[in-house]
């Protein structure tokens, strides 16, 4: 408080008050003197009192206002605080200020006396918290009616502004209790001292504290309304509002709520808002859709939808995403009106935000407006659902999260369709196509890649395979293309990569070539890959090729360990047309990823890391070979390998030294 006391003194004296005026002067020095008035005598708070009589004589309202500050600080130093000293104190401010303050003038002259007001009124604020924070629960009724504010509130003369700090101070119990008296006591003090719309918000904002029974709400939300609607500013009007409507809607007060959202749209016909306004009207509605547990209940409100339009830039902004909020609490959004509704205002926070440039932590807006497009579910009305993808596609082309959402979407309905019967293919064809158009604007290279691999995966598990032969095609040049730039996130990045790669082989079992190409087209891109690509570590490359050799080991049997279900089960007897060199190229590939194993292994330099590839290589081919001399020389190395790597007692190398031996004498039988 020192700070401030010296702030308002440094006011006191630019306000061009004389200071050198003996009263005040005598008045500061008694006050510096005041804790020395003990040692003296018994009561020293006869001083005090006789102190705010000697401020009475003090006719320039400022130099008073900060005498009775000075007087109410020094007041408390004293053994026990006078809060009677404290009560008259404020009595007379009140007194002179309506002295100073007519309520009925206008002109330079009252800017002028506003301007004092809003000077002094420090000095009331701090007076009053002094009073109530001595002043205990027994005895406020009695400090009230000292105040002027006792049983008869309604014939009191408070000024405004002195009203707003009493109201601000006492506790909630008691402006619950009195919450009628308040309000009488509001409209009658209606002078320039102080706004008096903000004494009915500051009421109405106290009542939300300790809310009154609700015939009393009833009352008070009865005479605000009355009141409020002869306010002409519509600023000054959606302030009270805001600070009712809380109380409003914890009692269940619909018919009020449907009163007030009729008047702001009838007032909004011929009046604009200011910054205030618009952020008192992004308030109110949020209050709304904070209450309401259904996004159906919100927008059945009458002129809720036309009152949003009212709200421009961020406060809009920030509405539509706490809509958006509450439709991703559902599990599902099935309404087709919701969904009308909810896209368009999605349209309208993709207009008015720049998805392009927003960061780790902004990305909200992004989240909300794919998990709506998650949401929607037209049920059987499948072409329906597919158009609506199409619309997002258009209305939020530049969001990633949303397009990579499309295309799951996308995929989803084509696997529903498929699970209904085949007589939906042509439909199924349009989803694939639908994600085909949409996976290349994709910028996240690995997401990019995962997802053709999943539109891959659908489009032969409904028996497309030309579809499936060029989206595997895609997925492969994706990969290609990608780059993974060293950073935090690079081994991560690599893990889950690694992961899709992985996966990618499993898929490629059913459908390893192309006839076009060659029976073994794809597995020899990928070993081709896997050699060219300058950010490919021996990890990754060892994990890769551990993973293209069982997938060549189960292409060279002649029945499938799987297939894509649906009626058909392709093989590589049906998909390479019986080719003859089929074996031996897969032979041939095997060998030569073998020797590339190897080398993968011995290129790691750390040696937990090499141990670990050794074992994992060694798995590999014997999971894949049929063991043999030049096989088991090989895996032998990996073991050596492992060995000096590793601790003998650790159980991934005995599983494999275990599993070595007993392939070592099927060798041995043979």
């Amino acid at each position: 408080m020192g700070s401030i006391r010296s702030e308002l003194l440094l006011e006191f004296r630019v306000s061009g008050v004389a200071m050198a005026n003996g009263l005040v002067l005598a008045h500061y020095l008694e006050l510096a003197l005041l804790p020395c008035w003990r040692f003296l005598c018994d009561q020293p708070e006869v001083v005090t009192h006789r102190l705010v009589v000697m401020a009475r004589g003090l006719a320039d309202p400022l130099a008073s206002a900060y005498c009775r500050l000075y007087l109410t600080h020094c007041a408390q130093k004293l053994p026990s605080c006078d809060v009677g000293v404290l009560i008259s104190c404020v009595n007379d401010m009140n007194a002179q200020l309506k002295h100073f303050i007519p309520a009925q003038e206008t002109g330079s002259s009252m800017d002028n006396k506003v301007l004092l007001v809003g000077v002094m009124e420090p000095t009331i604020e701090y007076i009053v918290k002094c009073i109530f924070k001595y002043v205990s629960q027994i005895q406020i009724d009695e400090t009230l009616l000292a105040l002027g504010l006792g049983r008869n509130m309604e014939n009191s003369q408070c000024v405004s502004i002195v009203l707003h700090h009493i109201l601000k101070e006492l506790a909630a119990e008691v402006v619950s209790s009195n919450a009628m008296g308040f309000l009488q006591l509001i409209d009658h003090s209606n002078d320039s001292s102080f706004h008096q719309f903000m004494n009915y918000r500051l009421l109405g904002l106290r009542l939300c504290e300790k809310r009154p029974p609700v015939y009393i709400v009833d009352a008070v939300m009865n005479n605000v309304l009355k009141v409020i609607e002869q306010n002409e500013s519509f600023d000054e009007y959606l302030t009270v509002i805001d600070a009712y409507l809380d109380i409003a809607l914890q009692n269940h007060l619909d018919s009020y709520i449907k009163t007030i959202l009729e008047a702001i749209s009838q007032r909004t016909c011929n009046r604009g808002l200011d910054e205030n306004g618009v952020l008192s009207l992004q308030s109110i509605l949020g209050k709304l859709l904070s209450h309401y547990q259904h996004l159906e209940d919100v927008f059945a409100l009458s002129h809720f939808l036309e009152i949003l339009d009212l709200l421009v830039g961020r406060p809009r902004s920030i509405i539509i995403i706490d809509i958006l909020k509450m439709a991703a609490r559902n599990s599902y959004i099935r309404n087709p009106a919701t969904i009308e509704l909810l896209f368009e205002i999605s349209q309208a926070l993709n207009d008015s935000f720049d998805f392009g440039n927003t960061k780790d932590d902004d990305s909200q807006p992004e989240h909300l407006l794919s998990r709506f497009v998650q949401l929607v579910d037209f049920g059987i009305e499948r072409e329906r659902h597919l158009a609506f993808l199409v619309e997002c596609r258009g209305a939020f082309g530049t969001i990633d999260e949303l397009k990579e959402t499309l295309v799951h979407s996308s995929n989803g309905l084509a696997v529903k369709a498929l699970k209904d019967a085949r007589k939906h293919v042509n439909f199924v064809k349009a989803c694939i196509a639908f994600s085909e158009v949409t996976l290349p604007s994709i910028s996240a290279q690995i997401k990019q890649f995962n997802l053709y691999l999943e539109t891959a995966e659908v489009a032969l598990l409904g028996g497309l395979i030309s579809h499936s032969d060029e989206l595997i095609d895609s997925t492969i040049s994706c990969l290609h293309n990608m780059e993974i730039k060293e950073g935090s996130r690079a081994a991560s990045d690599a893990e889950l990569l690694l992961s899709s790669i992985k996966k990618l082989c499993s898929l490629l079992v059913m459908l390893p070539g192309n006839p076009g190409h060659g029976s073994a087209y794809f597995p020899k891109i990928l070993v081709s890959l896997v050699n060219d690509i300058p950010w490919m570590t021996p990890r990754m490359r060892t994990g890769i090729l551990c993973a293209i050799l069982p997938l060549l080991a189960a292409s060279s049997q002649n029945r499938l360990p799987y297939h894509a279900d649906n009626g058909v089960s392709w093989g590589s007897n049906n998909v390479l047309f019986g080719d003859s060199a089929y074996l031996y190229e897969l032979v041939s590939l095997s060998e030569h990823i073998v020797q590339n194993l190897v080398d993968a292994v011995l290129q790691e330099s750390s040696p937990a890391a090499r141990g670990a590839m050794a074992l994992e290589a060694c798995n590999s081919i014997l999971s894949s070979f049929i063991i043999k001399d030049e096989t088991y020389a090989i895996c032998s190395k990996l073991m050596e390998t492992a060995k000096l790597c590793m601790n003998e007692s650790n159980k991934y190398l005995e599983s494999t030294f275990q599993l070595l031996e007993e392939k070592s004498q099927l060798l041995v039988k043979c």
